[in-house]
């Protein structure tokens, strides 16, 4: 791969593609989309692909040759105003949508040289003015050679 967050386009397109039929269709969304816009105005319902970082996870001992483990994160994002307190409605909203994207990616696998996603062990959903965040958490590794 010669792009190494190239990833994430790749998990976009795998999103819309089979969240296309879901009622209703969620926004899919990067880093970039979100970062001026004020959370009142987010769209909602929603998909957030956030880069986690990267980690060594082998290398050659010479550092001509790494496999590199990447994390990704899919958040969920959902606004629902009734029972704001409690969050049952927010919680309610997004289960279908939890379910959908975790179908969509645990297993997937995004290209030749990337493996396939799996699912790993994902921060706290969070609440705030009536949005629902709910992450889902994937690793995956990819070869890396250097020029010599």
């Amino acid at each position: 791969m010669s792009n190494l967050l190239g990833v994430e386009s790749l998990i976009v397109a795998r999103l819309e593609e089979k969240l296309a039929a879901h009622d209703p269709r969620p926004h899919i969304l990067t880093a970039p989309d979100l970062a001026d816009v004020a959370e009142e105005k987010q769209l909602t319902p929603a998909v957030h692909v956030v880069y986690g970082g990267m980690r060594i996870a082998q290398d050659d001992g010479h550092g001509s040759y790494i496999e590199l483990e990447q994390t990704w994160y899919t958040v969920i994002a959902v606004r629902n105003l009734r029972d704001m307190r409690k969050g049952s409605a927010a919680r309610a909203d997004a289960g279908e949508l939890l379910d959908a994207v975790f179908r969509a990616l645990t297993g997937w696998k995004p290209g030749l040289d990337i493996r396939a996603l799996r699912p790993a062990t994902a921060p706290r959903a969070a609440y705030s003015g009536g949005f629902g965040y709910y992450p889902l958490a994937w690793t995956t590794r990819m070869q890396m050679r250097g020029e010599a």
